[in-house]
């Protein structure tokens, strides 16, 4: 049987342990995991617990846990990725996509041509589902850190944020591509990128008048879903932990 990689908001502790009632329910009946099932346990800090399952009780199933290790998997560059939330399951790819990528932060926005609704995206609803998504996305790729998740804002909010000292917009108008830029001096980047349809000429004048840096991804256009992943990519390739 293939070793499980399973998410557990509680702190496992060595010995016998109760998992909680979510996770049991994704183990037992979804992953449908039987006795002497070997999983490992992560908290998204970079550690992982070596477990075995040894039964259930009630909902929780209960595993027997022998071993902490430390096996980080974030990246050397801490990217946070600023975009406008879209519709349907192009979000819901772009959130997993970045965190197979090994995103810091994600920061969903609401600009001029957005059509997600601000208070829509704000949505306890909204915010929980999207927590679920990193979290099977880090599942899947094995990662033991989750991307963080801050709440959505307006793009006029965001650009009054405190930033990195690289902060980047890819924009297929740009003159300007990665090839030109030093390695940033701390291994931070703010990532920037718009909705379908791009961003509003002020929203891009905005944020160059707050240090972002207009730089251009490839000569084609890319839908809104696309670019953050490929500038994503380029990124840690470059500066991370890619290739």
């Amino acid at each position: 049987m293939p070793r499980i990689h399973l998410y557990s908001e509680v702190t496992p502790q060595l010995g016998e342990f109760a998992l909680a009632e979510a996770p049991s329910h994704h183990l037992l009946r979804v992953l449908r995991a039987r006795r002497g099932q070997e999983l490992t346990l992560f908290t998204g800090d970079g550690r992982e617990y070596a477990a075995t399952l040894t039964g259930v009780t009630g909902k929780a199933a209960l595993l027997a846990v022998e071993e902490v290790g430390l096996r980080d998997t974030a990246s050397p560059l801490a990217v946070t990725l600023a975009v406008p939330v879209l519709r349907g399951e192009r979000w819901d790819w772009l959130l997993q996509k970045a965190t197979e990528l090994g995103v810091a932060r994600i920061q969903p926005l609401h600009s001029r041509f957005c059509q997600v609704p601000l208070a829509e995206a704000q949505g306890e609803k909204r915010q929980k589902r999207w927590q679920e998504i990193l979290i099977a996305a880090a599942e899947q790729s094995q990662a033991t850190r989750l991307p963080a998740l801050a709440p959505a804002l307006s793009l006029a909010d965001y650009l009054q944020q405190p930033h990195a000292p690289t902060c980047l917009i890819f924009d297929s108008a740009a003159e300007e591509g990665l090839n030109t830029m030093p390695r940033p001096p701390v291994n931070q980047v703010d990532l920037l990128t718009g909705p379908e349809g791009g961003l509003a000429a002020e929203e891009l004048q905005a944020a160059e008048s707050g240090g972002f840096l207009l730089r251009r991804c490839g000569p084609r256009i890319l839908r809104a879903e696309t670019a953050p992943i490929a500038a994503l990519a380029i990124l840690q390739a470059r500066w991370g932990d890619l290739g």
